[in-house]
């Protein structure tokens, strides 16, 4: 397993669009519909931004970015690979 996290950043037009997709996944994790070896562990809004930033376990950070590409959220992306050390 992998811990990851993911930077968005969206355009104000798609903030809607956004906090839906991110509504949407927040549910199946809550309702533990992710697929198999996924959890979004914390969703972080930077305030007064149009930025996020989602912290992940996942198999790895291709397998991630499979998902990403699936839900195809209206952001910009960036995945990066963490080491937790507390």
């Amino acid at each position: 397993m992998v811990n990851a996290i993911v930077e968005h950043e969206w355009k104000e037009r798609d903030q809607e669009k956004v906090f839906s997709v991110v509504g949407s996944i927040v549910d199946m994790q809550k309702g533990g519909k992710l697929p198999s070896g996924f959890s979004l562990k914390s969703v972080n809004v930077i305030n007064g931004e149009r930025r996020a930033v989602c912290n992940w376990e996942c198999p790895s950070v291709g397998e991630l970015k499979g998902l990403l590409d699936k839900v195809n959220p209206p952001t910009k992306n960036r995945i990066l690979e963490t080491k937790k050390i507390f």
